[in-house]
This record gives C-alpha cells, structure tokens and sequence, in this order.
C-alpha cells in the first residue's frame, strides 16, 4: 500500500512541475530570448525525467530544479550578451559561430549542473561504503 501511496505521490509532484514550467515558458517567453525559453524547458524536462525516479528527499529535488533554472538564465543571458558584443565588434559572421555554439555550450551546463545534483542526491550511507571498500 505505500508503494502505491509513494507512485502516486511522485505522479501528482511530477504533474505540477511539469504544469509550473508550461506556466513559466508561457509567462518568460516575452522576458528571454527564445533560444533561452527552449533550453530551460529541455533542461527542465532532462531534470524530471531523470533525477525524480532516484531516491532523494522531493524538496531537495525541486531545490535543485529551482537552482538549476537559475543557472540556466544566467548563463543564457551572459552568453547572449557576450553574443551581442561579439557581433558589435566581430560583424555578422559571428552569427553563424553563435548558431553553432549556443547549443554546445548550453549542453556543457545541463550535463555539468545534472552531474552535480546526482553527487548532491547520493546518500552519504553509499559513500561512506565505498570508501572503505
């Protein structure tokens, strides 16, 4: 019975994070570039799908989405300022580096934020276990 408790529990959490961040797009996409709008929701869905099935306190989890959303428009606006400048100085050919590096560069944050909430969700039990192995 709380197997099942649990399953519905992590569906109703899942359906509300998923509504929150339609919302969000909806309510950002005017505020951020589009390119923005649509790594955060890649990155958003990446985040459910893989880190809500592992085990881990479900406010730890929406902190590290929270977190990682802030990150990602961070990084979004920095590089698109750096974008902004490169092209005022470098021309219109920096546009075709842009179209080529935004997603590599947006790749690099979502594994690297992803890899540090997995270290940040493994239960100490399981390290102090390996250490001594």
């Amino acid at each position: 019975m709380s197997q099942n408790n649990v399953l519905k529990n992590w569906y109703l959490s899942s359906g509300i994070l998923v509504g929150a961040i339609i919302i969000y797009a909806m309510l950002s996409f005017s505020y951020i570039s589009s390119e923005s709008a649509l790594m955060l929701m890649i990155f958003n869905l990446l985040f459910i799908s893989l880190v809500f099935p592992l085990r881990g306190k479900l406010v730890k989890k929406m902190m590290l989405l929270l977190v990682g959303n802030i990150v990602g428009l961070l990084w979004n606006n920095i590089f698109s300022l750096f974008a902004y400048a490169a092209v005022h100085y470098l021309g219109e050919v920096f546009d075709i580096g842009y179209v080529i590096l935004n997603p590599l560069l947006n790749l690099v944050w979502i594994v690297s934020f992803w890899s540090m909430s997995l270290s940040f969700l493994a239960d100490s039990r399981n390290r102090k276990g390996s250490a001594e192995n």
